[in-house]
């Protein structure tokens, strides 16, 4: 399964699990959460070893998925400041921490590394095509279409002029069918 490892910056209700919260759960800056916009990402991290889920939470993941509509390797412009000090944690922590030995499941960090390489800020694009689905109105190409009448007599009288003409030519030759 080839895993989409897009990410967006998100605000996540203040107080929801956040070490900076005051004392009734409540925090006075807004949270702000790198989400992967795929739901089978979010799926994958959530099936990594707890040390990862970690290793992600503690930089600023979240295990949930947005629905975003942005293309693949594209990002919104305005999170490029929050998207690069989140990535930097991660890293710090990565380092510290480790992964050696740790399961990811269908975690792959080698194209986390390379999606995230290769994302660019959008220039105001959007997905082209959401969730195509066939038109059940329309017969489907696969199926071979069937020869009209005249097509069929076409093919009948070809068939008997080439057996007329083999059939008089043995005739001519002497030999009998």
């Amino acid at each position: 399964m080839v895993l989409e490892y897009d990410f967006d910056i998100v605000v996540v209700d203040p107080g929801e699990g956040d070490p900076d919260s005051g004392p009734d759960g409540f925090s006075k800056k807004p949270v702000l959460r790198a989400m992967f916009r795929s739901v089978k990402t979010a799926d994958a991290l959530r099936a990594a070893s707890p040390k990862i889920r970690k290793i992600f939470q503690d930089a600023g993941f979240g295990l949930d998925a947005t629905g975003s509509d942005l293309v693949h390797g594209l990002y919104r412009p305005r999170d490029e400041a929050e998207r690069e000090r989140i990535l930097r944690a991660l890293f710090a922590n990565i380092r510290k921490m480790g992964v050696q030995g740790e399961y990811c499941g269908e975690f792959d960090f080698r194209k986390f590394l390379r999606d995230i390489k290769n994302a660019r800020p959008r220039n105001g694009q959007r997905r082209t095509v959401a969730d195509w689905t066939p038109n059940p109105r329309y017969k489907s190409p696969a199926s071979p279409e069937r020869r009209t009448l005249p097509g069929r007599i076409g093919v009948a009288l070809g068939l008997a002029v080439i057996l007329f003409v083999i059939v008089k030519y043995l005739a001519e030759r002497g030999a009998t069918p």
